[in-house]
């Protein structure tokens, strides 16, 4: 058969990211996330997260 996909649920990305459970529901609710919505609770596949995270970065501003 196929491979099986790996999902995190909020509570794997929660600890991951060391955030709290708003930031982490206001995450999964942003339209560049990648996440499917399975029932009530929300999912993203290991290797979708792992992109989006790796693709992210924070702009420093310099106050000079």
């Amino acid at each position: 058969m196929g491979e099986t996909i790996q999902l995190l649920t909020t509570a794997d990305v929660r600890k991951l990211l060391k955030i709290g459970n708003k930031t982490c529901l206001d995450l999964f609710h942003r339209s560049d996330f990648p996440c499917i919505k399975v029932g009530k609770s929300f999912k993203v596949a290991v290797s979708s997260f792992n992109e989006y995270v790796s693709t992210r970065r924070v702009l420093s501003e310099v106050n000079e």
